[in-house]
């Protein structure tokens, strides 16, 4: 994938293509764990010059072709051999110019359209789905950023290419080549597109796995009696007479026996616990992934405890601080997020600032 904005049949008339520990979090600045550095954005393709992205190059056919025109033009043969060697010289020079333009002709005809998922992770396959249209047989596709393995296809055409989401980010469009090889197999004729993609997708960092300890947090609007009760339990009020329709466990029996009469609790919802998580990437250098990665840990690690989760980034249109109530959701964000002081939390919340 490339970087657009501030950032990869089931066949139809084509074969379908495939290509081929955890910190504790407590209120105060964690250290950010190290973790591998990132693959590289660009992955050498093997094959060497041949197979080096865009332009175009003689095949090895070709090359011996080529070496056998120039060999013929400086040859003198004998008078009685020449006309069937003039013959056969021209014979292939003309293979050679047909071989040589007829593929650079075909590879300008064909247009390239692609799909992809919304959301992934730094290290997963992506599927992205192309469609070629045009005329053109015996064409290759791959993706690129990184390189990504050569896949036969035709023109028109649809399949789904494996791409590795190798960096954390929002992408809007991805590089595809075209290589043309038809008809003769004598220039392999290569072109780059950069294919907008209809939406962006948005490469969360893989996350790293964390601890959270509940604290309380000013959480305003949320039933927290029914969406974290088990981290602290409701709180008992007070006891009142027992009225028709009132739940059976409510039943205070103690107070009911000693009052002679059915009795049932009164319940304060439990007090909110939360966590504030503040990331900053600014200056981190080599450490900017595995903090987004860490982030991420706790953010996970929070919401699998049933807790409020309110994150604040910097993103490319500037900071940013809300609550997030789903992993996916915390993902999204943290792929969006850039270098920058992120927005300010409210106060009461505690905090883990990573990053700083």
């Amino acid at each position: 994938m490339t970087d657009p904005a501030p950032a990869p049949i089931r066949s139809t008339g084509l074969r379908a293509w495939t290509v081929r520990p955890a910190p504790p979090v407590a209120p105060g600045p964690p250290p950010v764990p190290t973790v591998p550095a990132p693959p590289p954005r660009s992955v050498p393709a093997s094959g060497g010059g041949y197979d080096r992205v865009g332009g175009s190059r003689l095949t090895g056919p070709g090359a011996v072709l080529l070496a056998a025109i120039i060999t013929g033009g400086l040859a003198h043969p004998t008078s009685a051999d020449s006309q069937v060697l003039v013959v056969v010289w021209a014979a292939m020079v003309g293979i050679f110019v047909v071989g040589v333009i007829a593929p650079l002709v075909a590879v300008r005809r064909v247009a390239v359209e692609a799909t992809s998922p919304r959301d992934a992770t730094v290290g997963d396959d992506v599927e992205i789905g192309v469609m070629l249209s045009g005329r053109s047989a015996g064409l290759e596709v791959r993706a690129l950023d990184p390189t990504g393995k050569w896949h036969r296809a035709g023109a028109p055409g649809a399949g789904q290419v494996l791409h590795l989401a190798d960096q954390r980010g929002l992408f809007s469009l991805v590089r595809v080549e075209v290589r043309v090889t038809a008809p003769l197999g004598i220039l392999a004729a290569h072109r780059v597109h950069n294919v907008q993609l209809p939406w962006a997708i948005e490469v969360a960092p893989r996350p790293i796995p964390a601890r959270w300890h509940a604290e309380p947090a000013p959480v305003v609007g949320v039933d927290h009696a029914a969406d974290i009760a088990s981290l602290s339990g409701d709180l008992v009020r007070s006891v009142r007479p027992y009225v028709s329709g009132d739940p059976p466990h409510l039943v205070h029996w103690p107070s009911s026996a000693r009052l002679g009469e059915l009795v049932v609790r009164e319940l304060d919802p439990p007090a909110p616990r939360g966590q504030a998580v503040v990331v900053d990437l600014t200056g981190l250098g080599p450490d900017t992934e595995p903090a987004a990665s860490y982030a991420l840990g706790v953010c996970r690690a929070v919401l699998a405890a049933g807790g409020e989760l309110l994150l604040a980034t910097c993103e490319a249109s500037g900071p940013v601080v809300g609550q997030i109530t789903a992993p996916l959701d915390a993902g999204r964000r943290l792929a969006r997020a850039v270098p920058g002081t992120p927005a300010t939390v409210p106060e009461g919340w505690p905090v883990v600032e990573i990053g700083r």
